[in-house]
C-alpha cells in the first residue's frame, strides 16, 4: 500500500487521503510530504507528536547519523523553519547518559553566538529525547572539502576564524565541544558564514571504540586528540587539536591519519608525528603550516593556550596574504600579448633612434675631421708646460673612484625582521651591524604583522650611522563588560561576545559598539594612549520597550 506521513501526528496514511483519520489534519495538494522509501524514519516521531504536534509541522526528513535523525519542521506560530533532531533510544537507556544529556542540553541551549547554531528547545517526551534548533541552509564543511578538495586560502581563513570565534566563546563559558570536525560545521549558503553545530550530546553511545574504561565518550577517531584517545581529562586544548586536524584537512583535502579500525587511527594520534601539510600541498604558506603543527602538538601544554591565541595567528596570516596580494597587484605580470606589443614598439623606437643617430654621428664626425685637418695645416700644435705634464700624469695614474662604504647600526623597539632594499638582512633586536654603499636605501621593519619603513641616506666615512624604528605600542582593554551575549564591534567590525577579555588595539581614537537583539545599541568613543591598559569598560544596554 502506498503511504504518506501525517506532518501533525506522524501516523502512516494512505497516499490518496486528503484528511488524516487520526488527527484530522488536512493535506495540501502541494505539500512537501515524505517519499515511500523514507517513511519508516518517521515512525520515531509518533511518540513525540503529542508534545510538539500542535506547534510544529513536519516538512521532510533531512538525514540521519549513528544515533540521531534530523527532520525539517516549520514553527506554525512563528512561521520559521527549524531542524528537529530526534536522538536514539540508546541515549536514554543508561541512567548516567540520561543525566549527562539533561545537564549538557541546558548548557548548550544557553549558548548564543553568531557562529553557533541556536537551540530553541530541548526535552524528553514519551522516552524520546529531542532538540529543536535553527535550520541553517547550506553545506557541511566536510561535503565542501569532498567536492572541491583543498580550499582556497581566503575560504580557509574565514572558516577557521569563524570556528575559533565560536570556540573562544564556548571555552570562556566552561563548555568543551569534544567533537570538532568538518562534518559538524555548516557553511551558510546566504552569508558564507561557518556555523558550529552538533554538540555531541549523544556521541558514540554503546561503541566500545568510542568509550574509555571510565565511560568517557570520545569524538570521531579521525579528529580525536591524544588525550581523548587515552581517556584522560579533557580541556579546551582538545578542541584546539581537533581544530588543527580540521584545518589540515581544509588545506590538503585529506585527514592526516587513517587506518582499518578506529583504534588504529587513535593510536596514530597518540604516537605518530603529524605529517607536514606541505607534503600534500606545496602552496601552503609557512606560517599556516606552523599554525597547524602548533595546534596539533601531542602535548596539550605545547598547543595554543586558547582559541583566541590561535585566531590571532590566523589574523597575522591573513595580513601577510593581503600584503603579498597588494604587492603582486602593484607589479602586475605582463601577458604574452602585451609582451609582443611592447617588444614591437621598442624595436621601432630603437630602429628610429639608431638610424637618426648614425646620420647625426656621420655628419658630426666628418665636420670634426675636416676641422682637425685645417687646424693641423694652419696652426702649430700647442706645447704643454712641465706643470701641465705632471697634472696630466697624475690624472692618468688616479684610478676611477668607487662608492664609499659606511657601517650602519639598525634597531627597533619591537622584535622585527629587517629588509634593506627588499633584501632580508636579519632580526632586531639585537641591533644589526651592516656595511652599506653610499646613497639612498629603504629599510623595512616587519614586527608581528605590523610594517614600518625608514629612508636611509648613507654617507661614506668611518663614522657609524644609526637607524632606529619605533613601533607604537599597543593599548589594551582588559575586560569589556555588559549584558551577557551582547555582540561587540570595534570600529564597525565584529570581534566577539561579551564578556570580552583581552582586547589589543593601536593607540588613538576607536569606537566600541555593543548590540543585542531586543536592546538599544550603545556606542562609546574611546581614546587610548600608547601602552595604556584600561582595566574594564562597562556598558549598559537598555531593553526596547514593547508597545
Amino acid at each position: 500500500m502506498a503511504v504518506k506521513i501525517c506532518p501533525r501526528c506522524g501516523n502512516e496514511v494512505e497516499k490518496d487521503s486528503t484528511t488524516c483519520p487520526f488527527c484530522g489534519y488536512v493535506f495540501e495538494e502541494d505539500t512537501d510530504t515524505v517519499k515511500l522509501e523514507t517513511y519508516s524514519d518517521f515512525k520515531d516521531l509518533t511518540p513525540l507528536m503529542g508534545k510538539i504536534g500542535e506547534k510544529y509541522e513536519i516538512l521532510k526528513f533531512i538525514g540521519k547519523g549513528g544515533f540521531s535523525k534530523v527532520f525539517l519542521v516549520r514553527d506554525k506560530i512563528l512561521d520559521r523553519r527549524c531542524a528537529l533532531k530526534v536522538l536514539s533510544p540508546e541515549v536514554l537507556s543508561d541512567p548516567e547518559m540520561l543525566e549527562r544529556f539533561k545537564r549538557e542540553a541546558k548548557l548548550y541551549a544557553a549558548l548564543e553566538h553568531p557562529n553557533i547554531v541556536p537551540v530553541y528547545d530541548v526535552g524528553i517526551y514519551n522516552n524520546v529525547a529531542y532538540i529543536i534548533m535553527k535550520y541553517i541552509e547550506g553545506k557541511t564543511l566536510k561535503s565542501i572539502i569532498k567536492e572541491f578538495g583543498p580550499l582556497p586560502l581566503e575560504d580557509v581563513i574565514k572558516i577557521t576564524k569563524d570556528i575559533l570565534s565560536a570556540l573562544h566563546y564556548m571555552h570562556s563559558r566552561g563548555v568543551i565541544h569534544r567533537d570538532i570536525k568538518p562534518a559538524n560545521v555548516i557553511v551558510e549558503k546566504s552569508t558564507g558564514r561557518a556555523i558550529l553545530a552538533d554538540f555531541g550530546l549523544a556521541k558514540k553511545v554503546g561503541e566500545s571504540a568510542g568509550l574509555t574504561k571510565t565511560g568517557e565518550m570520545l569524538g570521531t577517531p579521525f579528529y580525536v586528540s591524544p588525550e581523548q584517545a587515552k581517556g584522560e581529562k579533557l580541556t579546551p586544548a582538545s578542541d584546539i587539536y581537533s581544530m588543527g586536524i580540521s584545518l589540515f584537512e581544509m588545506v590538503t583535502g585529506k585527514v592526516p591519519f587513517t587506518g582499518e579500525t578506529p583504534l588504529q587511527i587513535m593510536w596514530k594520534h597518540v604516537r605518530e608525528p603529524l605529517p607536514a601539510p606541505s607534503k600534500y600541498n606545496s602552496d601552503i604558506p609557512l606560517l599556516l603550516e606552523q599554525i597547524i603543527l602548533k595546534a596539533t602538538d601531542k602535548k596539550p601544554r605545547n598547543r595554543y593556550k586558547s582559541a583566541l591565541e590561535m585566531k590571532r595567528d590566523i589574523d597575522k596570516l591573513e595580513f601577510q596574504i593581503r600584503g603579498m596580494r597588494a604587492l603582486t597587484a602593484k607589479h602586475k605580470v605582463l601577458t604574452p600579448s602585451k609582451i609582443v606589443t611592447l617588444l614591437a614598439v621598442l624595436a621601432v623606437v630603437a630602429g628610429g633612434y639608431f638610424f637618426r643617430n648614425n646620420i647625426k654621428n656621420f655628419v658630426v664626425s666628418t665636420f670634426h675631421s675636416a676641422k682637425a685637418k685645417i687646424v693641423k695645416f694652419t696652426e702649430p700644435a700647442p706645447k704643454s708646460s712641465p706643470q701641465e705634464k705632471i697634472i696630466e700624469e697624475k690624472k692618468a695614474a688616479t684610478p676611477r673612484e668607487t662608492p664609499s662604504i659606511a657601517r650602519v647600526e639598525i634597531s627597533a623597539n619591537l622584535p622585527s625582521k629587517v629588509y634593506i632594499d627588499g633584501k632580508y638582512v636579519g632580526e632586531a633586536p639585537p641591533a644589526i651591524l651592516i656595511s652599506l654603499k653610499e646613497g639612498k636605501h629603504t629599510v623595512k621593519f616587519l614586527a608581528s604583522g605590523r610594517v614600518g619603513y625608514k629612508t636611509l641616506f648613507v654617507k661614506g666615512g668611518k663614522e657609524k650611522q644609526r637607524v632606529y624604528y619605533h613601533f607604537s605600542k599597543y593599548a589594551f582593554i582588559k575586560v569589556i563588560d555588559s549584558n551577557p551575549h551582547a555582540e561587540v564591534y570595534l570600529d564597525g567590525k565584529f570581534i566577539g561576545i561579551t564578556r570580552y577579555e583581552g582586547l589589543k588595539l593601536l593607540p588613538g581614537k576607536h569606537v566600541l559598539e555593543l548590540r543585542r537583539k531586543g536592546y538599544k545599541p550603545v556606542k562609546k568613543e574611546i581614546l587610548v594612549k600608547e601602552g595604556e591598559t584600561l582595566e574594564i569598560l562597562s556598558f549598559e544596554l537598555k531593553k526596547i520597550k514593547e508597545e
